[in-house]
C-alpha cells in the first residue's frame, strides 16, 4: 500500500456509506492497461467499497472515467479502468443503486442470519451469497438434525419484517488493528500490517466482525421475502431471500407477468393453476391424436413406396413439413413389413423445407446398396453429410437436388 493511501476499514465509503460524491486524490495509475485492457489506479481514499466480505465491489466514476472494479491488495485499495487518470485532485462518483441494493441485501442477510442464531432455533448461517438477482445463506441443517419448513420460514419472516418496523439502529464499530489477540478469525490473512477492525452491531441483537457497507437503521431494509430452500452438500439448506427494492422489482415483475396471463386465460390468478392443468392435459390429449394420424400418414406413405419399388430397384420419399420423427417411423413400417428383405432394393426417405434442408435416411436390402447409394447422396445433394452401416442417416442444407437425385439414382442403381 502507498504510504499516502488510506486502509482499507477506514475508508470513506466504510465510514459514510450514503457519500455519493467526494473529491480526493489519484496518487498513481499504470503507465499500461493489463492483460485484460484494465489500468489500476490507487487513490488516496475513495467511496467506492472494495469486494470483501461475501459483498461484490461497487462501480462508479473517478472524474469521467468509468470504474469496473475495485480490489483490496492488503491493506491497499486499486480501482480497474479502461482508460488511464491523471495524477492530482479528482472527483469520484458512486453508482448509487448498485451501492444501495448491496447495503440492502447485506445488511438484511446479518439481521435474518441474527434471527435464525437465536432461540428457538439456534441455526449459525455457515455462509452466504450476495447474488445478482437473489441472495441466500447455508444453515447446516445434516448436523441440527432439522428440516427448514415452510411454517418456520413464515414465523422468521414475520419476526424479521417486525424488527424492520421497530428502526433498530445499526451501529458500526471501528477499531485500529493493533491486538493480535483480538483478531477476529473472519479477517484475511493477507490484512495484515495496520489496518482497521470492523464490527457491525444490531442493538440488542447481534454483533459481527463485518468490512461492508451498512444501513443505519433495520427500516431502510423496507421489508424482506423469503423465497425457498435448496438442499445441497451434506445435507445443508439454502433459504433464498430479498431485501427492500428487490421485493418491489420482483412483485413488480410478478404483477406484470400476471396480467398478461389473465388477458391469455380470460381469467384471475385464482384459476391459473386449473386452467393451465386443463390445457396440458389437452395438449396431452391433442399430441395423442396428432400421433395417431402421424402413423397412418406413415402407412400411407409406405403404401406408395411399395408401389414404387414394384417397377424400379429406389423409391424416393421427400416430405416438405415431415422430420426425423416421422422419417424414423416411416422406416420402421417399412421394417415390420419386411418391404426390402433380400431384394436387392432401397428407399430414400427425406424430410424438411426445401429451402432450409433437414434430415435424410437410407435403408437397403442390404449395406453395400445402402453404402452406395449414401454416396449417390453426397454427390448429388450440396452439404449433405451423413454415414451409418445398415441405416445410413445424414442431414442436407437444402433440396434443390433433389430431381438430379432421382435421375442419377436411375443410371446408377437401376
Amino acid at each position: 500500500m502507498t504510504a499516502q493511501q488510506v486502509p482499507v476499514g477506514n475508508l470513506h465509503c466504510q465510514n459514510d456509506t450514503f457519500c455519493r460524491q467526494f473529491m480526493t486524490e489519484c496518487i498513481s495509475c499504470s503507465e499500461k492497461p493489463d492483460k485484460k485492457g484494465f489500468y489500476q489506479v490507487e487513490l488516496v481514499d475513495t467511496i467506492l467499497f472494495p469486494e470483501g466480505g461475501g459483498q461484490p465491489c461497487d462501480t462508479g466514476y473517478i472524474d469521467n472515467v468509468k470504474v469496473y472494479n475495485i480490489q483490496r491488495q492488503k491493506l491497499a485499495h486499486v480501482h480497474y479502468t479502461k482508460e488511464p487518470v491523471s495524477v492530482g485532485p479528482v472527483s469520484v462518483r458512486l453508482d448509487w443503486d448498485r451501492r444501495w441494493d448491496h447495503m440492502q441485501q447485506h445488511s438484511g442477510q446479518h439481521l435474518l442470519s441474527a434471527v435464525l442464531d437465536q432461540a428457538p432455533y439456534n441455526i449459525e448461517t455457515t455462509s452466504w451469497s450476495l447474488g445478482e438477482k437473489r441472495s441466500f445463506i447455508e444453515l447446516p441443517t445434516s448436523t441440527k438434525k432439522m428440516t427448514i419448513t415452510p411454517e418456520l420460514l413464515k414465523e422468521v419472516e414475520i419476526i424479521v419484517n417486525q424488527l424492520i418496523v421497530n428502526n433498530v439502529p445499526v451501529i458500526t464499530h471501528s477499531e485500529e488493528a493493533n491486538d493480535q489477540e483480538a483478531r477476529p478469525e473472519s479477517l484475511p490473512k493477507d490484512y495484515v500490517g495496520g489496518g482497521h477492525i470492523r464490527t457491525v452491531e444490531i442493538q440488542d441483537l447481534d454483533r459481527n466482525p463485518c468490512c461492508g457497507t451498512h444501513v443505519l437503521a433495520l427500516g431502510q431494509l423496507q421489508c424482506l421475502k423469503l423465497l425457498h430452500t435448496e438442499n445441497v452438500r451434506g445435507g445443508n439448506t439454502r433459504v433464498f431471500f430479498l431485501f427492500g427494492q428487490r421485493v418491489l422489482d420482483s412483485f413488480d415483475a410478478s404483477f406484470q407477468i400476471t396480467r398478461q396471463i389473465t388477458n391469455l386465460l380470460s381469467n384471475g390468478q385464482e384459476s391459473f393453476v386449473e386452467n393451465i392443468q386443463k390445457l396440458q392435459q389437452q395438449n396431452k390429449e391433442n399430441m395423442k391424436r396428432a400421433k395417431r394420424y402421424l402413423e397412418q400418414l406413415a402407412q400411407f406413405t409406405v403404401n406408395d413406396i411399395a408401389k414404387a419399388l414394384t417397377t424400379q430397384k429406389f423409391a424416393v420419399m421427400y416430405k416438405e413439413d415431415g422430420d426425423m420423427e416421422f422419417l424414423v417411423m416411416v422406416a420402421n413400417i417399412m421394417r415390420d413389413r419386411q418391404l426390402l428383405e433380400n431384394n436387392d432394393k432401397v428407399v430414400i426417405l427425406a424430410a424438411g423445407e426445401q429451402k432450409a434442408g433437414g434430415p435424410i435416411i437410407v435403408t437397403g436390402s442390404d449395406n453395400d446398396i445402402v453404402q452406395k447409394t449414401g454416396k449417390v447422396v453426397m454427390k448429388v445433394l450440396s452439404g449433405v453429410k451423413g454415414g451409418g452401416k445398415g441405416r445410413w442417416q445424414g442431414k442436407a442444407q437444402n433440396w434443390d437436388g433433389m430431381d438430379k437425385l432421382e435421375s442419377t439414382l436411375k443410371d446408377e442403381i437401376n
